[in-house]
């Protein structure tokens, strides 16, 4: 199994350093790890420099994280590629957990792992796929005795509950190619490896296999996207509309994907609302579509503009 390790960095100079020292640290070495220092202002590349006889680290002017992982990929000829984000850091079993699970599942060609959080905006204890909806590994997977998973009709069941985040992804390189890879267009959109991620499981007969194990840390910390909910769940909504629209979703699944848009926009009115962000609480309630306007949410809207209304008068 030859892998490539693919970072994107951009003003990463206070956590690089851990996340490579971890991923050089692995039970399991993987065979070349590069770096894609994408544009940062401040000391990242020197840090990435002082790992420079295991470390390939790439300059590219800036142009978001999608971009940088394909301006590396681009650079590996090894038959898998792991991302791992510039701020996260893999237990130190995590490539011998993961070459464990594709000698079982030698088929596989998109894999991923569970994470716990970690960091000043952490959850104690949290871990992700605590936060899947109950029953959703038995409706969609079937679980083998080391804590493996198959899952089953895998973009219905990621439309209910993503439980791959970019840094504990591996996949076959060949099947990226075959699917087009990261897309630049939407590499400064929220929720882009959400992007990425959606069409991958759109390959025919596409094989799909996580692991139940927390086998990485996301770094929760006050410059991470996903810790404001209404935007992600906007992300979210505008990317499977963005594929709706373009027609890359196929006729069967249409009616999935517009029922889940409509539900992230009224989770994303109601998270700003509830984050206190009357703006953009107001911005969402505008798009919401008719059958997501509850009561209760007509209800915050009206109040949403007033306050909107009082805020401006008091402005002006």
């Amino acid at each position: 199994m030859n892998l490539s390790v693919v970072i994107p960095a951009f003003n990463s100079q206070a956590f690089i350093g851990e996340t490579l020292a971890a991923i050089l640290a692995q039970t399991c070495k993987a065979d070349h790890i590069v770096v894609v220092d994408d544009g940062s202002t401040d000391g990242t590349g020197e840090v990435v420099r002082q790992f420079s006889s295991a470390v390939t680290c790439l300059r590219l002017a800036n142009a978001g994280q999608g971009a940088a992982r394909k301006f590396a990929i681009e650079r590996c000829d090894s038959d898998w590629i792991a991302l791992c984000d510039s701020d996260d850091v893999w237990n130190l079993d995590f490539l011998e957990r993961r070459r464990a699970l594709l000698h079982a599942y030698p088929n596989a060609q998109f894999t991923f792992s569970d994470f716990y959080s970690f960091g000043p905006t952490s959850r104690p204890g949290h871990h992700l796929l605590a936060d899947a909806p109950a029953g959703w590994l038995n409706r969609w997977c079937s679980i083998d005795p080391h804590g493996y998973y198959t899952v089953h009709d895998p973009y219905r069941a990621f439309l209910e509950f993503n439980p791959a985040y970019p840094s504990g992804i591996i996949f076959r390189r060949d099947a990226y190619l075959h699917m087009g890879g990261f897309l630049p267009k939407y590499s400064r959109w929220i929720a882009e490896d959400a992007e990425f991620v959606r069409r991958f499981l759109l390959l025919p007969n596409v094989r799909v296999v996580g692991d139940t194990a927390a086998t990485w840390g996301y770094r929760r910390h006050e410059g991470n996207y996903s810790r404001i909910r209404w935007k992600n769940l906007h992300g979210r909504a505008r990317i499977l509309q963005e594929h709706l629209d373009t027609g890359i979703i196929p006729p069967p699944l249409r009616r999935d994907v517009s029922r889940t848009i409509d539900e992230a926009l009224g989770l994303a009115f109601d998270a700003a609302y509830w984050e206190n962000r009357q703006e953009s609480a107001a911005a969402m309630y505008a798009i919401l579509p008719r059958r997501q306007r509850t009561l209760k949410r007509r209800i915050k809207g009206v109040w949403v503009r007033l306050r909107n209304q009082l805020d401006r008068r008091r402005l002006s």
